[in-house]
């Protein structure tokens, strides 16, 4: 669950998640990536590095620079977990046992605090 909400933290930031959106769809150098967002190499580097922990892009060394690209896979795990959030009933009994969270009644919480 981490690794999940590590995801989606590293794309809740814009420019992390314009990168992630280039990235998916060619392989891009850290150079062409700062020359297209118009950013500086040392702030794509340090977005890459965020995106890259968090397991969302992969780097590959081809000859001096290293070619970042999405990982396929985790574009299925998220859309898997989206298709999954947008259904009429979605049962979270499970992810709240592994966050240990329990549903509360807002009526009784408010009637403590009066």
């Amino acid at each position: 669950m981490k690794k999940l909400v590590e995801k989606f933290n590293a794309l809740g930031d814009e420019t992390r998640f314009k990168l992630f959106l280039l990235l998916s769809e060619k392989q891009i150098c850290m150079n062409g990536l700062a020359k297209v967002l118009d950013i500086s190499k040392s702030d794509v580097s340090q977005h890459l590095k965020l995106l890259s922990h968090s397991g969302l892009i992969k780097g590959e060394r081809i000859g001096d620079y290293v070619h970042y690209n999405v990982q396929k896979n985790v574009i299925e795990e998220l859309q898997g977990i989206i298709n999954e959030l947008s259904k009429d009933v979605v049962d979270f009994s499970e992810q709240k046992k592994i966050l240990d969270i329990d549903s509360i009644d807002c009526t009784e919480v408010c009637k403590k605090d009066s």
